[in-house]
């Protein structure tokens, strides 16, 4: 199967994803590397999970977040032999780079973008596990998960039906899995991949939402991206408020709305016509709707009625229990 052919409509693209297996190259996303002798303190003071107390053989999702405690990016935190792999949208990456170098001060850390060397694939579906099985030998068999082989890292993540895998290989040793693996595979793309993330309840930050949200509202607590035992980093004081008073007001939902795409940021109202919240991530869904993640009031949420550029949205459920509200 060529690489140019046209991608299958969204539904059929469900259908293999969850029946046969779809693979799509992922260059939205990039890899940050961090190594030296500090590296692993330097993140236990950066993120919202504990690194230090991260198996080999586990990733987790983290936030790097300013002193207001707003989620300046999401990473996945991977451990690999020579340091620490965080994954995450490639242009928040580039753009936080420099923020994050200005915390080192005199650890012994380097900072390196691995986005000229390494790629990312999306995998899923009965068929993609089982030719990954063939090349990685054993497979990650719970989410967050890792399993490594060579240079290989696969990683589990969750899904709306079933486990998901993202591998990470160097560039040429990548490009040479797609080709192979496409011609048994169905080639999806980044879009369709952001589509399997909101249905599974994931939400990224992008440059347009940079610094808006704080981890809480985005469910990072029951998606397993907060430590409340970890100490200090930037924004702590204002995470652990939320937790420990209970003031949240805010949260992750899962939203669909005929038409356009709409943008990460735009707003979302109420039946009153006030901010209700605004997007996080969209993707086009099967039947020409979109689906998005939004973080909205809870208040807002729980009345109805809401709209985004005058169409009305509509509830969607998420796979895990969402946080309570305050």
């Amino acid at each position: 199967m060529s690489h140019a052919e046209p991608l299958l409509p969204v539904a059929a693209l469900l259908q293999a994803a969850e029946n046969g297996g779809i693979i799509a190259p992922l260059p939205h996303l990039a890899v940050l590397h961090v190594a030296g002798g500090d590296a692993l303190e330097f993140l236990q003071n950066q993120l919202t999970q504990s690194v230090k107390e991260l198996p080999d053989d586990q990733s987790c999702i983290a936030a790097w977040c300013n002193a207001k405690g707003r989620t300046r990016a999401l990473f996945r935190v991977v451990h690999s032999d020579t340091g620490i792999l965080l994954i995450g949208n490639a242009d928040v990456l580039k753009a936080i780079q420099p923020k994050l170098q200005m915390f080192i001060l005199r650890s012994q850390v380097a900072l390196t973008d691995l986005s000229n060397e390494e790629s990312i694939l999306g995998l899923a579906g009965p068929a993609a596990e089982t030719l990954l099985t063939e090349t990685a030998g054993t497979l990650p068999t719970a989410p967050g998960e890792v399993s490594r082989a060579g240079d290989l890292h696969i990683i589990a993540l969750p899904g709306a039906t079933g486990l998901r895998y993202l591998l990470l290989a160097p560039r040429a040793e990548a490009a040479a899995l797609q080709s192979r693996l496409m011609e048994a595979l169905t080639p999806a793309d980044g879009a369709f991949w952001q589509l399997l993330e909101i249905q599974a309840g994931i939400p990224d930050v992008v440059l347009e939402t940079m610094e808006q949200f704080i981890p809480t509202m985005m469910n990072l607590e029951p998606l397993g991206g907060i430590s409340y035992q970890k100490g200090c980093y930037p924004g702590q004081e204002v995470v652990a408020r939320m937790h420990y008073l209970g003031k949240l007001k805010r949260r992750l939902y899962r939203l669909e709305i005929a038409g356009d795409l709409p943008a990460p940021g735009a707003k979302i109202l109420d039946a009153k016509g006030a901010e209700a919240g605004s997007v996080v991530i969209a993707a086009t869904a099967a039947d020409g709707n979109a689906e998005l993640l939004a973080v909205l009031r809870i208040d807002a949420a729980d009345a109805g009625r809401l709209t985004l550029d005058g169409l009305n949205l509509t509830s969607l459920s998420l796979p895990y229990q969402p946080p309570e509200a305050a």
